[in-house]
C-alpha cells in the first residue's frame, strides 16, 4: 500500500518524531544519526515509498538492535 503523504520529521517505521537534526535546522552532520549505524535488515523494513525521505528514530533503532542481539 502506498502512502500519499509523509512527514520528514516522523519515523517511517513507527510514525513518532524521529528527532532529525537536519529537519530541526541543525548544521549538516550534527544529527544523532550521523554517528549511528543502521543495519541493512532494518533499512529494508522502511516502506519503499518512504525510503530515503525520512529518518528512522532512535527508539526504533534501539528496539531493533535489542531484538537482534
Amino acid at each position: 500500500m502506498s502512502r500519499t503523504r509523509f512527514d520528514a520529521k516522523s519515523c517511517p517505521l513507527c510514525g513518532q518524531d524521529n528527532g532529525c537534526g537536519n529537519e530541526a535546522g541543525k548544521p549538516e552532520g550534527d544529527c544523532w544519526c550521523t554517528q549511528a549505524t543502521f543495519p541493512k535488515e532494518m533499512l529494508q523494513l522502511v516502506p519503499d515509498d518512504l525510503r530515503g525521505k525520512a529518518c528512522i528514530c532512535q527508539s526504533c533503532l534501539r528496539r531493533f538492535s535489542a531484538s537482534s542481539s
